[in-house]
């Protein structure tokens, strides 16, 4: 991945100290340290947090190409098509070519260190979704098949809505074959739940809820909870609008509609 001197040289050639780096990262003192020391074996996650925090390009590291989401080209396609853009937007926005896009979606290409950061920063997600952890593909299996009981629609007639077969949905949620994006996309239609909903990282999810009371996240790691929050990205405009005023009013009681 990338060696602990040379976490040491890039903190140094930030004019960090390790104190100041650990807080950026938000990661303990002790694990950079041992880390810088080659006491202990980088992360995904610590080395993704590495990356954003010194803006790491090309030039800072050989290759992660090992350490890579397979699915990362579906991720970027994912993205791409759930804020409307075409290969020729997304590459205006980026700097990229259109064409190095398209190779890095259909898996002919691993985006370099820089290509990702570019791509990060229009979707404003974090650089840790493209890369590798130990989580199993059946996570996606596991949301597919919550989101389907919470509607109440079997295998069978989620195969006959999305044109897939009915073993295909059962290999799907019980993580015995990865799912293409295009079956993620008719899943995701039918069941009206957001493409990104399902790829996202579930460290992701706790980061973004790392600051909530226990009681709140409690309830927000509820399966039907998680489901309702899914759903609310495939919203129309006019019903965003009606949740947020049903917030406001169970926020303000006093205030008269």
């Amino acid at each position: 991945m990338i060696h602990g001197d040379r976490v040491k040289w890039l903190r140094e050639k930030h004019q960090m100290t390790q104190e100041y780096l650990a807080e950026q990262m938000r990661v303990p003192l002790n694990q950079l340290r041992e880390i810088e020391e080659n006491q202990r074996e980088m992360s995904p996650k610590f080395f993704a947090r590495l990356v954003e925090v010194l803006e790491m390009n090309d030039d800072d590291i050989s290759s992660w190409k090992h350490i890579a989401v397979g699915a990362t080209g579906n991720k970027v396609r994912a993205l791409r098509k759930n804020k409307g853009l075409n290969l020729e937007e997304l590459g205006a926005l980026t700097g990229l070519s259109p064409t190095y896009i398209s190779e890095v979606e259909r898996g002919e290409k691993v985006a370099s260190i820089s290509a990702l950061r570019a791509i990060t920063e229009v979707f404003e997600v974090p650089i840790s979704l493209f890369i590798g952890n130990k989580r199993k593909q059946s996570v996606v299996g596991q949301k597919l098949r919550n989101a389907r009981v919470n509607r109440g629609i079997t295998q069978k007639e989620l195969a006959e809505i999305t044109g897939l077969s009915t073993a295909m949905i059962t290999h799907l949620e019980n993580g015995k074959v990865q799912a293409s994006l295009d079956s993620i996309e008719k899943i995701s239609e039918s069941l009206g739940i957001s493409i990104c909903y399902l790829i996202l990282e579930q460290e992701e999810v706790e980061e973004m809820i790392g600051a909530i009371t226990p009681e709140m996240r409690e309830i927000l790691f509820d399966k039907n909870v998680q489901n309702v929050i899914g759903s609310i990205c495939t919203f129309s405009k006019e019903e965003m609008i009606q949740v947020l005023n049903y917030v406001h009013l169970i926020k303000n009681p006093f205030i008269k509609s």
